[in-house]
This record gives C-alpha cells, structure tokens and sequence, in this order.
C-alpha cells in the first residue's frame, strides 16, 4: 500500500516532462524508480507529482557518435548496458559494473541515467563514470547542460542538483589503443548491494610504461571519488606487482586524507561493514582491479 497521495504524468516527450517539472515543485522523476517507490511507500518523502519518463524513447539506446564517443541513453536498462558487446569489448569497466547492480529483475527495470535514486543500488557506475570521464549530459526549461562526471556525482550529492533537470545521456569517450578498464566489488551477501567497489582506466605505451591512469572508489563514502595519488603513483611506471602495491597502500591513504577535509566523506561504517573494513576492502580491490586491467590493456597490443 501507498501511503500518500500524489498525481501522475507520463509525457511522450522532453519538453513536456521539463515543463511538468518546472511548474510543480517537489514533483519527482520517475525513471525504473524500484528505490523511488519504496521510499513512498515507507513515508520517507511525499511528491506531489510522479513525471515517469518511459514513454520518452528518445533516452533509451546506446550509440557511436561521430564525435568519438559512446552515447548510452538515460532510460537505457542496466542488463540493455551490461550486456551490449561494443561496451564489454571496449569499456570493460561499465559493463561489469552494471552487470553487478542489484539482481536480474533490478537490472532490467533500473536505468542507468538514475544513478541518485538509491546509492546502494546504483553506486557502481558513478566510480565508472569517473574512471572513464562521462560526460553528463541533461535537459532542462532552460536548455540543454553537460557537465563531466566529477562535478556532476559530486553535486546529485550534496544535493545541489535542480528537481527540473532531467538527465538524458551519459557520453563514454572512445577508448585509446592500449587502453583497457576493469571494475572489482564485494557485494553483500543477502541484499546484493556494494559493499565497496573499485574502478581503474589504465593505457599502457608500447614500452610497458602507464602513461595514465584514473582510479576511483565507491560505496565507502557518500558518494564516489577519484584517488589521484593512485593515479600519480602509477603513471610513468611499469606496472609490476610491486608498483602496484604501492599504489594499493596509497589508496586506502587517500581516501582517509580525504575524509579528514570533507567531513561528509568519512568512511561509512553501517550494518553491511564497518569503516575499517572498508578501508581494508579499498586497498584489496585496488589491487586487483589493477592487475586485472593491466593485463587487459597489455592485451590489446594483441
């Protein structure tokens, strides 16, 4: 049973849907919406206004831009991602960790492009979107935005972004030869929700040295963060099992330095894992998500 009463659209089109939101305030986006609906249900919050974007078609799809991009479109289904050859072939990391999202039912209800509905749920892309540098793409009264995925996980966060902004895609940039990505999570048991996972986009030169890398890591903080020290220790080195201990040590390091700055990043400790595990799980999964795409990207030198 639902407890409270609110109203009900379902616009065929973007300009409706903003509208819709811009003139109802408190309406919420309804989009898959498995966390939005229970958290009705328990009281939590109480919109006004329901605007379900399923019969929007233009969000749904993935797509090589000329550009030189992937378009994944908001209201594409996580199972639709995590199952397309083109992004296990060539984003490694997206795939798996949409393919690690909740169970089969959630993955093939939940959209990708609601990655703030339910952070236990969602949580595994924004370290993917981070590592791979998304770029946001969204729609609002006033037009049309993009912001890249630091600002952009950063602020659905902190809870600075507009109710009448819609996002509509995410854009994945092409990968570089030599380049390879890998995703590495513990999941709870029971609930099937990220207990901590990692991201590593690593490109290795044809002489064995990573000339970049991008870490981040999710679900033990508020919301998903780089590790540039991480980063900082593997560039311009081989990635033997040494650098990349290191470089595991430095990320647990990283992420408690920057707890100690942004008090809303402190290491979660809840029913699922304490802070000092999560900790201990930063380092671990570190590692092996970095050996994983190592091997990956030497790999595609063939």
């Amino acid at each position: 049973m639902i407890p409270v009463q609110f109203n009900y659209k379902a616009p065929d089109n973007l300009e409706a849907a903003t509208k819709l939101l811009s003139e109802n305030q408190g309406a919420q986006v309804l989009a898959g919406g498995h966390s939005l609906i229970a958290a009705i249900k328990s009281g939590k919050i109480s919109p006004p206004l329901l605007v379900d974007l399923k019969k929007i078609k233009s969000l749904e799809g993935i797509k090589q831009e000329e550009k030189g991009f992937l378009k994944v479109g908001a209201m594409t289904a996580y199972d639709k991602v995590a199952s397309t050859s083109e992004i296990r072939e060539d984003y490694s990391a997206l795939a798996e960790a949409a393919n690690n999202i909740g169970d089969a039912q959630i993955r093939n209800w939940e959209r990708i492009g609601n990655i703030f509905a339910y952070s236990d749920l969602a949580c595994d892309v924004q370290a993917v979107a981070l590592v791979l540098e998304a770029n946001f793409n969204s729609v609002s009264t006033s037009g049309n935005h993009t912001i890249v995925a630091d600002e952009f996980i950063a602020l659905g966060f902190q809870r600075q972004w507009k109710l009448n902004e819609i996002i509509t895609s995410l854009d994945f940039p092409e990968p570089t030869p030599g380049s390879s990505s890998a995703y590495e999570c513990i999941k709870h048991p029971a609930s099937s929700y990220a207990v901590c996972g990692v991201a590593a986009s690593i490109t290795i030169k044809e002489n064995n040295i990573i000339s970049k890398c991008r870490v981040a890591v999710t679900a033990a903080t508020s919301y998903a963060i780089r590790l540039p020290q991480v980063e900082t220790a593997m560039e311009g080195k081989i990635p033997t099992i040494e650098n990349i201990a290191v470089a595991a040590q430095l990320a647990k390091e990283n992420v408690l330095e920057t707890s100690k700055t942004h008090e809303e990043l402190n290491i979660m400790s809840d029913v699922y894992a304490s802070a000092e595990y999560r900790t201990h799980l930063i380092g671990v999964l570190t590692q092996q998500v970095l050996v994983r795409a190592t091997k990956q990207a030497k790999l595609s030198f063939g």
